[in-house]
């Protein structure tokens, strides 16, 4: 046992599940060396999956310290020290739920606060640093995946709207919310009147987050000041946008960009992906999240297995061994002055 951790608390088993197309997860599942605490079966429910012998095992494993079944090298928040201590959490400094679930709780009987939707890699764009192909499911393309879909929209919005509970969807970590047939329908589906304390977090690449697919999404006009989005813009400029997200439309999201910053949503996010064939356009990104008083955010690439060794290590600036690597260090040491930039994990490359 980490002595360490030994004295840290994470309530993420019990307020968070992301489901995934080969399973449910109470965290990320990289952070959790892909250990699932549900299957995607026919009969699939979820509050049985929420509180599941694999669910209450992997609290156990927070509750007795030895956080045995999470990657601590993966996970950012024990990475950076941010979890908090037992000590804390049982004076109250994190919340009475907290402390509640630290001093009692094994089963949960109230529904998770935080879904995470990513069962449908459906999108409009195929993204090199994402996949190889143009992915989208329905009748006719992938319709066993398709019909998954269906079947998981039809039991999550049983559970969202079986009481009202504040519950916050993420859509979508895997494809784009708009680019999806199933998840677009899910969002319409979404009642109001059944649980008015839904939010939302939109992720999506934003082309088709456009005035006439709101248009379709009335139901959720009422709750702009809850809904956020993160809109993936990998560029600052058209040329480096061409490359890096194929098959989308730079004029056509400039303008969404403007309709978006009309709607009063809480907040609106825009991220880059930093690589070879964009980093020189950082300081044209961060202008554009500035202009519409947008918070803006940078990652570094990984490789979730599009890319074989030697184009990742084209694409990876990172490696001190890169040939722009220097330059890139110069482009990301100039002066910005956007106090709404996240520099992300690109924070250790920072010398200033």
């Amino acid at each position: 046992m980490d002595k360490e951790l030994s004295t840290k608390f994470c309530e993420h088993p019990w307020t968070f599940l992301e489901i995934q197309e080969k399973g449910l997860y109470n965290c990320c599942p990289r952070w959790v060396n892909h250990n699932r605490i549900g299957d995607l079966t026919p009969d699939l429910d979820f509050y049985e999956e929420w509180n599941s012998k694999r669910s209450k095992a992997f609290r156990r494993s927070i509750l007795d310290g030895s956080f045995s079944m999470c990657n601590a090298e993966e996970c950012p928040k024990i990475q950076n020290g941010t979890l908090p201590t037992r000590q804390e959490v049982l004076e109250g400094k994190y919340g009475d739920q907290m402390k509640f679930i630290l001093e009692f709780e094994m089963d949960v009987a109230q529904p998770p606060n935080t879904i995470n939707l990513c069962y449908d890699k459906s999108c409009n764009l195929r993204c090199p640093s994402c996949r190889k192909n143009l992915i989208q499911y329905g009748e006719k393309n992938e319709p066993d995946k398709y019909k998954q879909t269906l079947m998981i929209n039809k039991r999550l919005l049983r559970m969202i709207h079986s009481k009202p509970h504040k519950v916050h969807l993420n859509i979508t970590g895997s494809g784009d919310p708009f680019g999806s047939p199933s998840f677009f329908e899910f969002m319409k589906k979404i009642d109001l009147k059944k649980n008015p304390e839904i939010s939302l977090c939109l992720q999506t690449n934003g082309v088709l987050f456009d005035e006439k697919r709101w248009d379709r999404l009335k139901n959720l006009h009422k709750i702009t000041e809850h809904i956020s989005t993160i809109i993936s813009l990998d560029a600052g400029i058209k040329d480096h946008y061409d490359k890096v997200r194929v098959g989308g439309d730079w004029n056509k999201l400039m303008n969404n960009l403007h309709f978006i910053g009309q709607l009063g949503l809480k907040e609106v996010r825009l991220d880059m992906c930093v690589q070879k064939n964009n980093y020189k356009s950082i300081p044209e990104f961060i202008q554009i999240a500035q202009a519409h008083d947008f918070k803006s955010y940078t990652s570094r690439i990984y490789n979730w297995g599009t890319f074989d060794d030697k184009s990742y290590n084209f694409h990876n600036i990172f490696d001190s061994k890169h040939p722009e690597h220097v330059e890139f260090l110069k482009v990301l040491n100039k002066d910005y002055h956007w106090h709404k930039h996240d520099w992300g994990n690109l924070t250790d490359f920072i010398t200033d």
